[in-house]
């Protein structure tokens, strides 16, 4: 039977997997994409959330030379370290996968024959850096020097990190090789580019919206962040410039030579297209990449359609240390579905460096690929791409390169992921970029989390217990807490459709909680129980109906936090079911608690917090 609900894409960033991934990764795209994913289920929306590790590129090779390992080595250790770092933090992926698998390597290929045949793909001479002592040209990250726009010193060749531009060949001031720290040279060589001058139009008109299937027509300025928006549209008011897609590289997917000449044969390319000379050439990372959000849903596909539980309509979740894979109860299980139908919305959620990628040059891929495709073919573009600027650490980008970071894994073993995660959630960089304190974590963990929302949980479920031996005759819900609980639920979900995570939790969630601690601290059922138990019980039994409310609203924010309060108060597990809305509040007329009330979260320590991080 067909799934007709609402069809949510959520495609993440790729990480690299050439080290542990910081707190940035968690504040940049993890956190906010697990967040969005959570409350579009609850909706009851069938939602297909994936990505995988970026096992390609230079930062990979880079790794592999610092460690005296093969690229392959690296890869599959830190994969799998990403894969349980993902495991901890429940984050919900229906698919976390990497871009060494052949299924990958086939949707790459299939994409780039599409533009090829379509004449987005030229053929072209560029400038590579070439180093006469190293005796071959060197990728992007091989290369360092002095960006010439904001002068910030050691950034690559194609991109600077710190203000985010692009780099065109030869724009570096002073380029040395990181290998040897020789000056380097230009050397002519023949590669493939993505012709962006014949899609600028195309890309105009899809920032104006007119390429909305979903029949909004509203520009991106009214969908994306104002930031985001002005930054796409101003790159793309420069003018877009050819952008090579291969590399003289180790490390990469391989062209698809066979392929390309057999096109040739057919006459379905013109032989010029064929490239003299294929030696070392292969698939630049930015280009394939991103091919993960194309290549990744069929994967999962196809893992479903194997699955016999899934194939039962069963809610599935399994980790092995190549993959984390899920399949929630009535989803569809043909990712043509997402990303073959008009009616699907794509959220693309990532870090401020990325921006420009997911903006303009993936729309542009699948723009270009969808020129040759059927009407019912074509792929579905982005619909909101939810960029969050940088997190710092020690006033400077995280880097994992310069080693200034915070372990995501250490972290979450010290404080436990709903502290981390309620601390990022709260304080994402959406519009601007924020620094992570030490001081401000603690701070914020113990004065929001524990001694607001905690603290009501706990004092009710204490009292209620050990007062009122866990029962009630009757009651009844007082109007303003039931309009209290409904208008802060769903003030917090129209926060999550607009992607602002802040707000959500500081003017739906939080505001709830200050609310239930105010209606505590009014009605003083401390002394009421002495003088009109009945009275007292009606209080406990609004008490019990904000408690449940805010089960309910932690969920998407703080997960381990539901499931602990949930076997507290005896309720089920809710499981996901694409169709049925679970977001709303229902009177219960019965709380039986059968688990030991414990705290929801710790206090943390400041003084040795502050003595073991700072020294201070």
């Amino acid at each position: 039977m067909r799934n007709n609900s609402e069809k949510i894409f959520i495609a993440v960033a790729w990480p690299y997997v050439n080290g542990n991934l910081h707190v940035g990764h968690l504040a940049g795209y993890l956190l906010p994409a697990d967040v969005f994913a959570r409350y579009q289920r609850l909706r009851g929306r069938d939602v297909l959330m994936v990505s995988g590790s970026d096992c390609h590129g230079t930062p990979i090779t880079v790794q592999a030379d610092k460690e005296g390992k093969k690229p392959v080595e690296i890869v599959n250790e830190y994969h799998k370290r990403v894969v349980e770092l993902f495991d901890l933090y429940d984050l919900t992926y229906n698919l976390y996968t990497k871009t060494t698998t052949e299924n990958h390597k086939r949707v790459v290929h299939e994409l780039f024959l599409e533009l090829l045949k379509s004449g987005f793909i030229v053929k072209g001479v560029m400038k590579q850096y070439y180093s006469a002592k190293d005796n071959k040209f060197l990728p992007d990250r091989y290369v360092e020097g002095i960006c010439p726009h904001c002068k910030a010193k050691e950034q690559r060749s194609d991109q600077c990190e710190n203000c985010g531009r692009w780099l065109k060949d030869g724009e570096l001031i002073d380029p040395v090789s990181k290998l040897s720290g020789e000056s380097v040279e230009l050397k002519d060589t023949e590669h493939y580019f993505l012709d962006f001058p014949k899609l600028e139009n195309d890309l105009k008109r899809y920032l104006n919206g007119e390429f909305d299937e979903n029949n909004e027509k509203k520009s991106k300025k009214e969908i994306w962040r104002e930031w985001v928006f002005a930054e796409a549209f101003g790159w793309l008011s420069e003018g877009m410039e050819k952008r090579a897609i291969t590399r003289d590289l180790d490390w990469s997917i391989v062209l698809p030579e066979k392929e390309i000449k057999e096109l040739a044969k057919k006459g379905e390319i013109l032989e010029d297209q064929v490239l003299a000379n294929f030696e070392g050439k292969r698939i630049y990372v930015w280009f394939e990449a991103v091919t993960g959000y194309l290549s990744a849903p069929q994967e999962w596909n196809g893992l479903v359609q194997s699955d016999p539980a899934a194939n039962d309509n069963k809610t599935v979740y399994k980790k092995t240390k190549e993959r984390l894979f899920r399949y929630f109860k009535s989803q569809s299980k043909n990712w043509k579905d997402w990303w073959m139908n008009p009616n699907s919305k794509h959220y693309y959620f990532m870090g401020q460096d990325n921006l420009v990628f997911h903006t303009l040059m993936w729309p542009g891929q699948l723009i270009g690929a969808n020129k040759g495709r059927k009407a019912n073919e074509k792929y579905a573009l982005p619909y909101n791409v939810v960029v969050n600027k940088f997190l710092n650490f020690n006033k400077a980008k995280f880097s994992k390169s310069r080693e200034n970071i915070i372990d995501s894994r250490e972290i979450a073993e010290e404080f436990g992921t709903d502290a981390v995660r309620y601390f990022i959630l709260s304080n994402l960089p959406e519009n601007k970029e924020s620094n992570f304190i030490w001081e401000r974590f603690v701070d914020v963990v113990n004065d929001e989390l524990v001694a607001n929302l905690g603290n009501f949980i706990n004092r009710t479920l204490v009292f209620y217990d050990q007062k009122m031996m866990g029962k009630l005759e009757s009651g009844e819900i007082e109007e303003v807490v039931k309009e209290n609980i409904h208008s802060m639920i769903e003030k917090t979900g129209k926060y999550l459709e607009k992607v602002e995570f802040a707000n959500a939790i500081y003017h739906g969630l939080m505001e709830l909680a200050r609310f239930a601690n105010r209606y505590f601290n009014d009605k003083e059922i401390w002394s009421l129980i002495k003088t009109d138990k009945k009275a007292a019980e009606n209080v406990m039994y609004n008490l019990l109906q904000l408690v449940e409310a805010l089960r309910l609203i932690i969920r998407p924010f703080l997960p381990m936090a539901a499931t602990k309060l949930s076997k507290i108060l005896g309720r089920e597990e809710m499981e996901h079911s694409a169709s049925k809305d679970d977001w709303g509040f229902t009177e219960v007329k019965e709380t039986k608690l059968t688990g030991k009330v414990e705290l929801l979260f710790e206090k943390i320590d400041k003084e040795l917090v502050l003595k073991d991080k700072t020294g201070k």
